[in-house]
């Protein structure tokens, strides 16, 4: 199925709950614009996503940001008109994973976030970065993430893929069979074995 950015107000219980995961990005972020260029090999359609965070309620989410890990809010993504957000359902949530998702998050907040980790998706995303990891099958980025990663703090990614990744549901499954710090939102988002796959709204 091709996947296309299509544009409503996203409503609880129909597009997304807690447990449910969400992606986002900011054309006008350079930031943004930046974390797409450097996670554009892993793009399998149209859609750019450039960070990631867990659902932890009606307007509350659990995300890794530059001040480090926060609840924050989910209006503030909705009301930005120069932000798209989408979401994932991981496969067979029920109330139960959902809520043991939100523990795990919630045991992060406060946590800070790891500006040198930002550095080996650079180095993994930049031309050289992709040619290494094709002829190393990917342990480049494996090797550059776990020189750089500090066990003590997050990026957007990582900490939505240590979630997942703790549940036995999902744990080392698809993209969560890489290690948690090598993982982008962008290859989080494209994987189609922890979550559902797209349906088209009626």
């Amino acid at each position: 199925m091709t996947l296309s950015v299509q544009y409503l107000t996203p409503r609880y219980g129909q597009h997304y709950a807690k447990g449910y995961v969400g992606f986002t990005y900011r054309k006008d972020h350079l930031f943004a614009r930046g974390t797409a260029w450097f996670t554009r090999w892993e793009r399998m359609s149209d859609i750019k996503v450039t960070h990631a965070l867990l659902v932890t309620g009606t307007d509350e989410c659990v995300e890794a940001v530059g001040s480090g890990v926060r609840r924050g809010d989910l209006r503030s993504y909705f009301d930005d008109p120069s932000c798209q957000i989408f979401f994932r359902k991981p496969k067979d949530l029920n109330e139960d994973i959902a809520e043991r998702l939100k523990e795990t998050a919630y045991q992060e907040i406060g946590k800070e976030y790891d500006d040198a980790l930002i550095t080996s998706a650079a180095i993994s995303g930049s031309f050289l970065g992709h040619f290494l990891a094709r002829i190393t099958h990917g342990k480049t980025e494996e090797w550059l993430a776990k020189m750089l990663d500090h066990k003590d703090k997050w990026i957007c990614s990582e900490l939505v893929a240590y979630c997942l990744d703790q549940q036995p549901e999902y744990r080392d499954r698809g993209i969560l069979r890489t290690p948690n710090a090598a993982i982008n939102p962008q290859e989080l988002f494209e994987d189609d074995i922890i979550f559902e796959l797209w349906h088209r709204e009626q």
